[in-house]
């Protein structure tokens, strides 16, 4: 018989049968609208985009009998667990958060700045992680606004740990048994034994303001890709933590200039590291999960006159079989960084790797410890390296020497997915078959000793971008795919060949949205920059049979910024809203990866060093000449947009080039990178000291006098990261200059819009701005097509095509005109010059 708790807990699920198959997004939810509303502009800021409403958060049960996953049934960003069980194939609701879950407006404002973090929308369930306890138990764990869930999938959740306004839940995590949850509450570590529901605090003397335990600092979280300052040793009886001081660092103040009241209440406070000042400082401790003393590791990162200046960021900690820890630590110039392994006992440390880079070094989670089936590496670990220019495992001892690649090539190894030290095999994924697509391949995990390594086997097969997730016994992998051509599906692979054992979802096209849309994937175009270097690019062409041929006015979408990729083989392209709208109204969409954007090797990232704001601006260039060579654009007709770096490059593109671009929006820009923090400024442009002319050229203000077409810039203005000043210093700039500007405030935004009405705004002026813009175009076209009429009398009076000899120009001072950027050069010349003459006049 059934207990009444267990009945209960059965009405609230939802089992149904999918034919091997998840869930798709429910196709009643949006009805078709007229062709004259095709493309609404709240459709361009609506979350999900189009195909990615599918299932994410996925892992494997302990057992590997079931899939977990967050989804949402009704396409929207509040997602609940659900589990797909393998041999029945039925896909079961198993927690939906009694409280309703996250949601803006219901968690702390620690948790809301983690959140800005990891550039993190997602609502209701965000993350869940399984108890390990047992096989045959199945328990996962949940944390939400209103604290910690366990939800055993045959009963009701329980709330075990609760949490307040006051005094949140911060980050928690299972021990690796499954037996304890740790947690951070009030700047101090915390365990919960899940055996008795013991509480224990584990740390002491934090306040907050400037010492906090088991807390990322602010650069770790946003440019170290490192959000946690904590971690469980792998028998569960340690946590190695963070002490973070930022107590040295002064404070920024940023006003809430939006809200109804003032004082404490309307401003805060953040210790942010600007380039060439103090970084905070860290220490690395160890203690027991039933408490007890810490023993601190002989490592002070950020301390200034100690015997180890070149350790300034830690930026990563490992623990390895047999409670030995590693933690990674990287030089202030990020030129060296070295693993270092501690004696827990004593803290006394040792150097077992060092990795140096004339460039920078990049940071990456391939670190693996090795432990069992290879005995002759036992205590050793794999370690990728940029050492050849791209990003290549190798194995290493327990003492750090090198024994050998496991991969090699001009291509990258991107993250490790598993190692199966039985079989001598690593499994990872990287971009062998293309730069523009990531693929799972395996390799021999032991060196074969040859002078040239066999190359790796492939096991995901179709062109795109694959994500996958591996099953605990090394047998299957769930495989998450997209291209240009289609969204994102899930199928469930055999690792032995990568063959197809079932699919598990699939979002149709016949789906209303993706039929009322018309979505078109762009073309990936090659082009040369001017060294000869390849570049790829991303073409939206208007519908010919609406808009007629070529030319047409452009819009270039840049970001252009390091660690970044814009162009590939991935459904992302094909629902950008915004490109996709442009284009539907008869806009070429343009997108370009310069010089210094991500996964081509050190060499292309590495052009940026010390000349953010040159390469980068140039290469844009070349791609707006090349798409007027082609005759898809006109000059006096394009302009650009992007955000963050991307709205920089576009503010700079838009200065140093005012020949062929006409206006920019520019959204939340670094306009002066001396206004930046240190760990991403100092990376790419070193200290302002040592690269004066490098930080002064790389200002947009060092180039508004240039500036001739229209600019709008976007920022909010409590903006954390890149703070609203670099706005104002340049609508300060633009102001001294005479220059003309607009500009879009949101007084509650942060660095990434969130409400819906502030994305909408903010779409609806781009939309505006460029309306307005194309009238002044018209004119710009006329001019033109004047010229043209003029250099065709020209030539067939000569009676020739060689050089263009213009007489009416060159009593204007212009001289000859060899060619199309020699002749738009001459006329946007002889243009300012009658502008100037005009004004002039008027003064007079």
């Amino acid at each position: 018989m059934q207990s009444a708790k267990t009945k209960k807990r059965k009405n609230l699920k939802h089992s149904r049968s999918f034919d091997c198959e998840m869930p798709v997004t429910d196709t009643t939810i949006l009805n078709s609208l007229d062709d004259c509303i095709i493309f609404p502009v709240e459709e361009i800021v609506q979350y999900p985009l189009p195909g990615y409403g599918a299932p994410t958060s996925i892992s494997f049960s302990p057992d590997d009998s079931l899939i977990t996953y967050l989804f949402s049934s009704d396409n929207s960003l509040n997602r609940k667990v659900f589990t797909f069980d393998l041999e029945t194939c039925k896909q079961e609701l198993v927690f939906g958060p009694p409280d309703g879950g996250l949601d803006e407006s219901n968690i702390s404002a620690e948790e809301k700045l983690r959140r800005e973090r990891s550039r993190e929308r997602g609502l209701g369930v965000t993350r869940y992680e399984w108890v390990k306890t047992s096989l045959k138990k199945k328990t996962i764990m949940v944390p939400s606004p209103a604290g910690v869930y366990f939800q055993d999938l045959s009963l009701q959740p329980e709330l075990k740990l609760p949490s307040t306004s006051s005094s949140p839940i911060i980050d928690p995590h299972l021990s690796p048994d499954g037996t304890m949850l740790a947690s951070v509450r009030d700047y101090e570590l915390h365990v919960l034994n899940l055996l008795n529901n013991e509480s224990k605090q584990l740390t002491f003397g934090a306040d907050g303001n400037g010492l906090t335990h088991g807390l990322a600092e602010y650069i770790a979280q946003e440019e170290m890709d490192r959000k946690n300052g904590y971690w469980w040793s792998l028998d569960s009886k340690l946590i190695a933590f963070t002490e973070v001081d930022s107590s040295e660092i002064p404070l920024f103040r940023i006003m809430h200039q939006g809200k109804n009241t003032a004082g404490p209440e309307a401003q805060e406070d953040h210790a942010y590291p600007f380039v060439r000042a103090s970084n905070v400082k860290v220490r690395l401790g160890v203690v027991s999960a039933t408490g007890g003393p810490v023993t601190w590791m002989d490592l002070h990162c950020g301390e200034k006159g100690g015997a180890n200046n070149d350790e300034e960021y830690l930026a990563r900690v490992n623990w390895m079989h047999g409670n030995i820890l590693t933690a990674q630590v990287l030089n202030r110039s990020h030129s060296k960084l070295k693993i270092l392994r501690f004696d827990i006992k004593t803290g006394q440390r040792k150097v077992i790797l060092v990795e140096e880079q004339d460039t920078w070094i990049n940071l990456h989670d391939c670190f693996s410890p090795l432990d069992k089936g290879l005995a002759e590496f036992s205590g050793g670990f794999i370690w990728a390296s940029e050492r050849t220019g791209f990003r290549h495992l190798y194995l290493h001892d327990m003492n750090g020497a090198c024994l050998g690649s496991i991969t090699d090539g001009d291509w990258m190894v991107e993250q490790i997915a598993g190692i199966d030290e039985a079989a001598g095999l690593v499994y990872f994924t990287g971009t062998l078959d293309s730069p523009l697509e990531s693929h799972l391949y395996c390799a021999k995990l032991i060196p074969d000793g040859n002078d040239s390594l066999r190359a790796p086997q492939r096991l995901t097969h179709r062109k795109g971008r694959h994500m996958v997730v591996l099953d605990h016994q090394m047998q299957r992998f769930i495989d998450i795919h997209d291209s240009l051509d289609s969204p994102p599906r899930i199928s469930l692979c055999s690792l032995q060949g990568g063959n197809l054992i079932m699919h598990l979802h699939e979002q149709p096209f016949t789906i209303p949205r993706f039929k009322r849309l018309q979505l078109e994937p762009p073309e990936i175009i090659q082009i040369q920059a001017n060294d000869g270097t390849v570049l790829y690019g991303a073409l939206y062409k208007p519908d010919v049979a609406k808009f007629g041929p070529p030319p047409y006015k452009t819009l270039i979408s840049v970001y252009g910024g390091p660690s970044v990729q814009l162009v590939s083989d991935s459904w992302m392209n094909t629902v950008d809203m915004r490109a996709q709208y442009f284009r539907s109204k008869g806009i070429l969409i343009w997108k370009l990866d310069n010089r210094g954007s991500a996964r081509r090797g050190l060499e292309f990232e590495g052009s940026l060093k010390l000349n953010v704001g040159r390469i980068d601006a140039e290469d844009q260039l070349t791609g707006a000449k090349w798409l007027i060579k082609q005759g898809l654009a006109n000059v006096d007709h394009i302009g650009l947009y992007g955000w963050s770096y991307g709205g920089y490059l576009s503010a700079m593109t838009l200065a140093r080039f005012p020949d062929i671009f006409r206006c920019a929006v520019s959204g939340a820009p670094v306009t002066s990178w001396d206004g930046y923090d240190t760990f991403y400024t100092e990376k790419y442009m070193g200290l302002p000291s040592e690269n004066r002319e490098g930080y002064e050229f790389s200002s947009v203000m060092r180039h508004v006098d240039n500036i001739e077409g229209k600019l709008l810039l976007v920022h909010g203005k409590i903006d954390e990261n890149v703070h609203f000043r670099h706005t104002s210093r340049l609508v300060n700039a633009l102001v001294e200059a005479g220059k003309p500007y607009e500009l879009l405030i949101f007084p509650d935004e942060r660095h990434m819009p969130r409400r819906l009405r502030d994305r909408i705004l903010a779409c609806a002026n781009k939309i505006r701005g460029g309306g307005e813009e194309r009238r002044r175009r018209r004119e710009g076209g006329r001019r033109r097509r004047r010229v043209e009429k003029k250099i065709g009398r020209r030539r067939r009076k000569e009676g020739g095509e060689g050089a263009i000899k213009i007489g009416w120009r060159r009593r204007r001072g212009c001289g000859e005109a060899e060619g199309l950027d020699e002749l738009l050069a001459a006329e946007a010349q002889a243009a300012r010059r009658r502008r100037r003459q005009r004004r002039r006049r008027r003064q007079r």
